[in-house]
C-alpha cells in the first residue's frame, strides 16, 4: 500500500507540471484590412503557426478600411496595423505617436478601371470616379495617375461606392465612370465589361501600398514580441512565396473561392512579377516621402511631417539576424 500511494502521488505530480506550460505566449492583435485575393501571402504566418513557434498568441482583426484599421489601433484594441502609410501620416499629422517598423508589401498591386468606351485621359474630365471615403487610398490614387497624365484633378467628380469589390460592381452598373481599386480586377475586366485605363505599378511605382505600424508606448513595452512578430511574418510570406498552391488555397479559404479561381490567380503571378512584396519587411523611405508629398499636395494633410522621426528600423534589423530566408525575393 505504502508502495502504491507514493506511485499516485508521482503520477500526480507529474501531471500538475506537464498541465503548466513552460513559457506562457504573448497576446497579440494585429488590424489589418478585410482578406483580399492577396490575403494567402499576409495570413501564411498564422496558418503555418510561425507565430507560435517564436511564443506569440496572435489575433488578426479584419477591417474593412484604412480609417477603420487606424481607429482600432489608435483606441489601442490592436498592437500593431497593416495599412496604407497615408492613414498613418494623416494620424501622425494630428498628433499620434506611431512608428513605422515594417512592411509586408510596399510594392501596390492596384489599377485604374473605367468604362469601356472610355479610351483616352481626356475623356475623364468631369467624370464621376468611385471612392471608399473622403481622402481614402482609391481617391489619392485616382488623383495621382490623373496628375501624372497631365490631368487636373479637380476636374472630376467623387462619389463614395463603398470597399474594392462594391466600387468594381458600381462601375458594372453604370453608376460610376471609373475607379481605383485592387488590380485583381484585371482578371475580369473583358467579362465584365470594364477596361483597365492603367497599373499603379506602372503609372505611379512610388505609391506605397502596406506598411506596419503601432504605438510608440507598445513597441517600448513589447520589444520582443515586436521582434517576433517581425520575424514570424517574414517567414510566413518566404514560405508562401515557394509554395504557390498553397498560398492560392489559403487566400481562396479566406475569400470563399476556389484556389483556381481567376482573380487569386491572376494576383499571386502579378505580386510575384512585380516584386510587390518585401521578405525581409523593408521600410521604403523614398515612398513614404512621396506619398506624403502628394496628400500635402491634394489636402489630405495639413502639413508635412519630418517623417524620420516616425520611423524606426530597430526591431525588424533585429528580426532579420533570427530567420533564414530562402525566398527568391529575399
Amino acid at each position: 500500500m505504502k508502495m502504491r500511494r507514493i506511485s499516485l502521488t508521482s503520477v500526480l505530480l507529474l501531471a500538475l507540471l506537464f498541465a503548466v506550460p513552460v513559457e506562457a505566449q504573448v497576446k497579440w492583435k494585429h488590424a489589418l484590412l478585410q482578406a483580399k485575393g492577396n490575403a494567402g501571402f499576409f495570413w501564411m504566418a498564422l496558418e503555418k503557426g510561425f507565430f507560435k513557434k517564436r511564443g506569440l498568441d496572435v489575433e488578426f482583426i479584419q477591417l474593412k478600411g484604412d480609417k477603420d484599421v487606424m481607429r482600432a489601433l489608435l483606441a489601442g484594441e490592436a498592437d500593431s496595423a497593416e495599412l496604407s502609410p497615408g492613414a498613418a501620416v494623416n494620424a501622425i499629422d494630428r498628433g499620434a505617436d506611431l512608428r513605422f517598423f515594417g512592411s509586408g508589401q510596399p510594392g501596390f498591386p492596384y489599377a485604374l478601371f473605367v468604362r469601356k468606351d472610355i479610351t483616352s485621359w481626356e475623356q475623364l474630365k468631369d467624370k464621376t470616379f468611385g471612392v471608399s471615403g473622403p481622402g481614402s487610398v482609391p481617391e489619392t490614387m485616382a488623383r495621382a495617375m490623373l496628375s501624372r497624365k497631365g490631368i487636373p484633378s479637380d476636374k472630376i467628380n467623387i462619389v463614395n461606392a463603398g470597399g474594392s469589390g462594391a466600387r468594381i460592381q458600381a462601375l458594372v452598373a453604370g453608376k460610376v465612370d471609373a475607379t481605383a481599386s485592387s488590380s485583381q480586377y484585371a482578371a475580369v475586366a473583358d467579362k465584365l465589361g470594364y477596361r483597365v485605363m492603367a497599373f499603379a505599378a506602372d503609372l505611379v511605382p512610388e505609391y506605397p501600398s502596406t506598411f506596419f505600424v503601432a504605438m510608440q508606448p507598445t513597441l517600448k513595452a513589447k520589444p520582443e514580441a515586436t521582434i517576433s512578430f517581425l520575424a514570424a511574418y517574414m517567414e510566413g510570406l518566404d514560405y508562401a512565396i515557394l509554395h504557390r498552391d498553397e498560398t492560392l488555397k489559403l487566400a481562396g479559404k479566406l475569400n470563399d473561392k476556389p484556389a483556381d479561381d481567376a482573380e487569386l490567380v491572376y494576383t499571386f503571378d502579378d505580386t510575384i512579377k512585380n516584386g510587390f512584396l518585401s521578405v525581409k519587411s523593408e521600410i521604403f523611405r523614398d515612398k513614404l516621402d512621396w506619398l506624403q508629398n502628394e496628400e500635402f499636395r491634394q489636402g489630405v494633410i495639413r502639413k508635412k511631417v519630418d517623417l524620420d522621426k516616425f520611423i524606426d528600423e530597430s526591431y525588424r534589423k533585429e528580426a532579420l539576424k533570427r530567420v533564414n530566408l530562402s525566398s527568391v525575393a529575399k
